[in-house]
């Protein structure tokens, strides 16, 4: 079985500053009971960037305890990160493009359009391209985060039918290959 999650921002102590409205203290816990779970050793967990903020002993301990392949794609909280190798079986660097129940589903840190910010356009333009040059049938990413205005990605403003895997909109929880609205 394929997962699928994002954003978690492990040890990132601002992220609760920026989301107080859904993160917590101890969401790291969280995460990591629903990932102990839902996981079996057969499965893949495509984490879709921004994974953690410190690169410590304790979270390498407590990742690789977690049964499955893990592969990462990397976010832009990811790019100052040295050891990933050891946390990931693979890394990937922009995107990856799957099938999933006889579709094409493309995978990547960034949507095709944020509506919040104008930081990272190119590459939203980027991922745009790719879904249409692929035929993707869905877009499953991260990067934008829960608010109170309510304003989230704009991929549909692009013809981009997209899923957004940021565990502030799952539960704190991967989501199954199954749940995917393809």
């Amino acid at each position: 079985m394929k997962y699928f999650i994002s954003d978690t921002h492990f040890y990132h102590r601002n992220i609760l500053k920026l989301c107080p409205l859904k993160r917590k203290p101890g969401f790291e816990e969280l995460i990591f009971e629903n990932l102990k779970r839902q996981l079996k050793s057969s499965d893949v967990l495509y984490h879709l960037g921004d994974f953690s903020w410190v690169d410590s002993h304790h979270l390498l301990k407590r990742w690789r305890e977690l049964p499955g392949r893990k592969v990462l794609i990397k976010g832009n909280h990811d790019w100052h990160f040295k050891n990933l190798h050891l946390y990931f079986d693979e890394v990937v660097e922009f995107s990856t493009l799957l099938y999933v129940r006889g579709k094409r589903v493309l995978l990547c840190h960034f949507p095709s359009k944020d509506l919040r910010t104008y930081r990272y356009r190119e590459l939203q333009e980027k991922i745009t391209e790719i879904y249409t040059e692929t035929g993707a049938s869905l877009l499953v990413h991260g990067h934008v985060h829960w608010n109170s205005y309510a304003v989230f990605c704009g991929c549909h403003l692009n013809g981009v039918k997209c899923l957004n895997v940021n565990v502030e909109f799952t539960n704190y929880r991967a989501v199954s290959e199954e749940e995917l609205p393809l």
